[in-house]
């Protein structure tokens, strides 16, 4: 039986429905415009970060995952829908075209697949432990894209086998990002000096680090967040 939602919970799913359109339209008007798909696709974690901040006010988790279901929506509608716009929010979420083979058309939005991956994975932590899903929530959000934004530049690159796209500074911005993210998180929830918590959070940044280079595809991020949580809560 699903607790009863406040207000908090009912206005926040609100805003998120709200603001996945807006994002789902700006998207599409993006691609229209000829924007390259991948660009648009690295400036979605951070505008998601922006209802990830707001996770501490719900009064439950499971609302947490009502708005990710409501995330989702345009994402199933893009799949499923062939007017103009959603087949061009469809394009502006997509593979690249050499990565689709004969998949049907919703398998092509196999990037936004993994995005949303990475949220649950993170909003399951944050139903198991609050301070840890939050602040992997955040490393997603944030210091992910800012180590692939770093990537992009080419310089140092460590040509791992299964991404020889990612660099050495693009690595060093993921863990120190999210070792900070994380260990903020904690102090948001316990009220404690975060500094301490560097360690710890280091550690957990530098696991997450190893399996983005080492996990092949898409799925190496939601996994990444995986094992992040996994080390904090052994540490």
């Amino acid at each position: 039986m699903l607790p009863i939602p406040t207000q908090t919970d009912l206005l926040l799913n609100l805003l998120v429905l709200a603001g996945g359109m807006q994002v789902a339209w700006l998207s599409a008007m993006l691609v229209r415009r000829g924007v390259r798909p991948a660009a648009i696709q690295r400036m979605l974690p951070p505008l998601y970060a922006v209802w990830v901040l707001m996770w501490p006010v719900y009064s439950a988790a499971i609302w947490v995952w009502i708005g990710l279901g409501l995330l989702a929506l345009p994402v199933l509608l893009a799949g499923m829908l062939k007017q103009p716009f959603w087949q061009a929010l469809r394009r502006a979420w997509s593979s690249p075209p050499h990565q689709r083979g004969s998949w049907p058309a919703p398998m092509h939005l196999l990037p936004i697949y993994y995005l949303l991956a990475a949220l649950a994975m993170a909003a399951a932590w944050f139903q198991q432990i609050p301070e840890f899903g939050f602040g992997l929530a955040l490393s997603f959000c944030l210091a992910f894209p800012a180590a692939e934004l770093l990537d992009r530049a080419g310089i140092v690159p460590l040509k791992f086998p299964t991404h020889p796209e990612q660099t050495l500074p693009g690595h060093l911005t993921l863990i120190m990002g999210s070792a900070l993210l994380m260990a903020w998180s904690l102090h948001v929830y316990h009220g404690i000096d975060w500094r301490p918590l560097m360690i710890a959070t280091l550690i957990a940044g530098i696991a997450g680090s190893v399996t983005r280079a080492l996990m092949p595809g898409g799925l190496n991020q939601p996994a990444a967040l995986l094992l992040m949580g996994a080390t904090l809560w052994m540490l």
